[in-house]
């Protein structure tokens, strides 16, 4: 659809920085291997700015690797690097963030990288203003919008107000997102995006507990209904702020639940919510790809505004699916090619991350809340999935073989794992023992198609069943 032959390709470079210390466990930034994964296949050179090579979507076989400064301690050292950078690749090349402190760290440098790169982002003063989320919610009030009934306080006595007059229970969580995300943070909220509070007295042990480290946070009312009641669009603004492409996709489930990060979602049609979205980030200037995330409110059937990322997510790769590649389109818009608007998108078109998943539907299963008949219907149909793709396996390869090892430690010590994760850990295990059995038969069959040598069967092939028996010893 977004087709266009240009004289030499312009390079992307993709960044993101490192939140925590070095670390022995390798992690993964589906953000950054989505976008990796859909200029790649479309020709595009794709270079990933990262302080190390501590992640697992650096081995995808669309992008190359090149450490930088990182982002969060000296951000003078890294726009240098990235200055020289461009003077090795010709043409001025498209840069993308891969996080939230990326896109803020664009967005405030673009001046001084102006001429070197194109920055496929929004205005620094746009993204301070959506980050912030107490002053997103009043400008989203000002743009007709509904939101939950949240209180910004600025002070303990201020919490302690919000604390005994917000309705239980509660959730509380940062003013700005990435300030959870760093190490010391990050632990002592158990690495979740938000806390639910039952009581005044937990709310402010929460607040006493992580504002030394973070002081800015929010208390927000819970909008009640389950996670299917999560709609967000993903679009993309071009370079003069005009909404250009977009779709819906509905949340089917998140881990944890209720307040964690999405492992299975699909493609819907939703008018209200594509045009609640596109008018907000079009009052608030908006340009870049973005995605907007509401609820609706069983009480009154509203849409309540929940937050909005000022980059791409990682269920981005979902549009393409649909038939909208986000990052491709903003690649052309950004080197000026004509791109057509698009807002025709295929509908129950299918995003997992499958180890997620199986964590999060398992603990289901054993409450009773959700049986395998169920399940196995929603893992039917066009999917996508967040880590495993047959012509970039070893992202997934890596990630797996890591979790499979943690996972033969844990299974030696079977008495220390709560009952639903030892459900989980035998779920998992005797999907990927499966999974390595088969992908080793579709290996064979598929180099015998192809007419290969007994030794030269696809990479993924003998990935999987390596996994396989990994995950065999780990039983």
């Amino acid at each position: 659809m977004f087709r266009h032959r240009t004289r030499a390709p312009a390079a992307a470079v993709i960044l993101s920085g490192q939140t925590c210390a070095r670390r022995a466990n390798r992690g993964m930034n589906h953000i950054a291997l989505a976008l990796v994964r859909s200029l790649g296949r479309r020709g595009v050179p794709v270079f990933r700015f990262h302080p190390d090579a501590m992640l697992h979507d650096l081995d995808s076989r669309y992008c190359k690797h090149v450490p930088c400064p990182n982002l969060y301690d000296d951000e003078a050292a890294l726009v240098d690097a990235l200055r020289q950078f461009a003077r090795t690749v010709g043409r001025a090349p498209v840069l993308f963030a891969a996080s939230d402190a990326a896109a803020s760290f664009l967005a405030r440098h673009e001046e001084a990288l102006a001429g070197r790169y194109r920055v496929s982002t929004a205005p620094a003063a746009c993204i301070a203003e959506i980050q912030d989320k107490g002053r997103l919610y009043q400008r989203a009030i000002q743009l007709g919008l509904a939101v939950p009934r949240t209180f910004t306080p600025a002070d303990e006595s201020e919490v302690a107000a919000a604390a005994g007059a917000v309705t239980y229970p509660a959730v509380i969580k940062p003013l700005t997102s990435h300030h959870w995300k760093t190490t010391r943070v990050a632990a002592l909220v158990g690495h979740a995006k938000a806390v639910e509070v039952n009581s005044p007295e937990a709310l402010l042990a929460v607040y006493r507990r992580v504002a030394p480290l973070a002081p800015r946070m929010m208390i927000q009312e819970i909008v009640p209904g389950d996670d299917e009641r999560l709609l967000t669009f993903l679009g993309y603004f071009d370079r003069e702020g005009r909404a250009l492409a977009g779709c819906v996709r509905k949340k089917l489930r998140q881990s944890p639940p209720r307040f964690g990060y999405c492992c299975l979602t699909e493609t819907v049609r939703d008018a209200e919510a594509m045009h609640a979205a596109i008018r907000l980030l079009s009052g608030l200037g908006y340009r870049g790809i973005g995605c907007v995330e509401f609820k609706r409110d069983p009480r009154d059937g509203q849409l309540k505004l929940i937050e909005v990322n000022t980059r791409a997510v990682r269920t981005t790769a979902v549009a393409g699916r649909a038939g909208i590649d986000l990052p491709y389109l903003a690649y052309l818009d950004m080197l000026g090619l004509p791109v057509r608007p698009c807002f025709h998108y295929r509908a129950g078109v299918r995003w997992i991350h499958l180890l997620d998943e199986v964590f999060a539907a398992s603990a289901l299963m054993r409450r009773g809340e959700l049986s395998l008949e169920h399940w196995a219907t929603l893992l039917r149909g066009p999917m996508v999935d967040a880590e495993w793709a047959w012509d970039d396996p070893l992202p997934f390869v890596g990630r797996t073989r890591g979790v499979l090892s943690r996972l033969a430690v844990v299974v030696a010590r079977r008495r220390i794992i709560p009952p639903v994760r030892r459900g989980a850990v035998r779920l998992t295990t005797e999907m990927l023992t499966r999974g390595g059995q088969l992908g080793a038969i579709l290996g064979r069959v598929w180099a015998a198609r192809r007419k290969l040598r007994p030794g030269k069967q696809p990479a993924a092939a003998a990935a999987l069943g390596s996994i396989g028996q990994q995950a065999v010893a780990a039983k």
